[in-house]
């Protein structure tokens, strides 16, 4: 595991951090300008401003500071400082609370693995016409037997931190497509209100990530409440990302369908697909498992991130950079 992405003690960060390389090309580097305000220059103050901001934060106890970590903050609240300190604040909150989801994100679990092993999560590997990470989700393909909502909850994190430091999914964003045409009463049942409402917690508030859309397929229609209650507990702007197809064919229309499994018309074998993702699993399962390590002292987080850091911010506290207007 590289270093640089080890858990560090607060108050023992690196004094010097590897400087930040853009490897990506002209293109992406006009995306990152014309959507998230991302520049070389704006880029690094701000990598400087929230090491500073976790280093004077004496609650955050133990943090990653690399690079390619805070740019998953940064990127999905477009460069606001505050919005992505509070962010992370909570992305470390939700981890430490919620051990049964977070946490032992390994694909050598027997459980986890035989969940990745029968097509119920993959991403996909080619990208689609925005060069957005798609991720396909097939309920059909779960043994109901051998699962629980904390279980899923858990592989779905997996895929995410598996992702999460791909710098051109956290520029362009994830597209989820969600075939549910053989959606169970039973599978609905596994998710209480409570495991309902810390998902969308989790979704909008905890877990940086630009979702671009929520594709759903084949919905039956006694999951129609179900979904209008997931959706009431999402902000305005995610609620209008959620689309409706009946059939498969329909989805196509929308998408490349190449880019899709070969069972769903495009080329690549679904099974070649879930293995190039597991041997990107155990290239992160080091990484992933310290993660574990990270830890930030609840009683004495003070909640109001976003207010606390502006007003640093604003004192001089973090440092002399140019403000920053929050989006």
């Amino acid at each position: 595991m590289d270093p640089e992405t080890m858990v560090h003690e607060n108050g023992t960060n690196p004094a010097t951090h590897q400087p930040y390389s853009w490897t990506l090309g002209d293109k992406l580097k006009k995306t990152a300008k014309s959507e998230l305000r991302e520049d070389a220059s704006l880029r690094t103050q701000s990598l400087a401003q929230m090491r500073e901001w976790i280093a004077k934060s004496t609650h955050i106890k133990r943090c990653r500071t690399d690079a390619l970590f805070l740019l998953r903050f940064l990127r999905t609240k477009k460069y606001s400082i505050p919005q992505a300190c509070a962010m992370l604040e909570k992305y470390l909150m939700i981890r430490q609370t919620n051990p049964a989801w977070f946490q032992r994100l390994d694909i050598e679990d027997p459980e986890l693995e035989a969940i990745i092993d029968g097509g119920y999560i993959v991403p996909l590997p080619e990208r689609d016409d925005h060069g957005r990470q798609v991720i396909l989700s097939v309920a059909g393909n779960l043994d109901l037997t051998r699962v629980s909502s904390a279980l899923l909850a858990r592989v779905h994190i997996l895929v995410q931190e598996v992702l999460a430091d791909d710098e051109q999914s956290q520029i362009c964003g994830y597209t989820h497509c969600f075939d549910e045409r053989d959606l169970s009463m039973k599978l609905m049942g596994m998710w209480s209100l409570v495991d309902i409402k810390k998902a969308a917690d989790c979704i909008q508030n905890g877990v940086p990530s630009r979702i671009n859309s929520f594709n759903m397929i084949g919905l039956p229609s006694t999951a129609a409440t179900l979904l209008e209650f997931c959706v009431s507990l999402l902000s305005d702007k995610l609620r209008k990302r959620f689309n409706l197809f009946r059939t498969i064919d329909d989805f196509a229309t929308k998408t490349n369908r190449k880019i899709l499994p070969k069972e769903y018309g495009g080329v690549v074998p679904m099974a070649d697909m879930i293995a190039q993702f597991k041997v990107r699993c155990r290239a992160k399962r080091a990484q992933l498992l310290a993660m574990d390590e990270l830890y930030i002292e609840l009683s004495k987080a003070p909640g109001h991130c976003a207010d606390s850091c502006r007003r640093d911010l604003e004192a001089g506290m973090i440092g002399s950079f140019r403000k920053l207007e929050v989006d």
